[in-house]
């Protein structure tokens, strides 16, 4: 098996392509992932080739993949951008854990629930309507037919 590493080059289109694919399989499709590749002037993190800044309660980030053109030329392995990618998603499922208090993990627990179920409700309605309020109605058995 050969372990050299290839480089892995997107455009923004086949970025947001892989990291909709990547959510689904690292379970974070109920995360809001805003993506980019991003020049290394326009990073926070000096010499980084990603990075990622999250919002906890609202389960959204933003990750910005280094440009190709800013890729150091003498970097030990080429670019990869879905390893990149890959890796900056994982700090999603470990930022909770760098909370500094346990009243901020509550905090942040409630403020991500309270999200998902209202964004989980809006979209319903959006989706049904009035016109459907009556099959759309989450009390007692669901709605279902008697």
């Amino acid at each position: 098996m050969n372990n050299e590493m290839k480089e892995v080059i997107f455009d923004n289109k086949q970025l947001q392509e892989k990291c909709a694919e990547w959510q689904r399989i690292l379970r974070l499709q109920d995360w809001i992932v805003d993506i980019g590749i991003s020049r290394s002037r326009d990073m926070n993190l000096d010499n980084a080739q990603a990075e990622i800044v999250p919002c906890l309660p609202k389960r959204m980030a933003t990750v910005r993949i280094l440009d190709s053109v800013d890729y150091p030329p003498d970097c030990a392995e080429p670019q990869d951008m879905e390893l990149s990618l890959v890796h900056e998603l994982l700090h999603i499922h470990l930022f909770p854990l760098f909370a500094d208090r346990e009243d901020e993990m509550r905090l942040i627990a409630e403020e991500q629930a309270i999200e998902a179920i209202s964004r989980g409700l809006i979209y319903l309605y959006r989706k049904g309507g009035e016109q459907n309020a009556d099959s759309n109605d989450l009390r007692g058995d669901g709605g279902a037919e008697e």
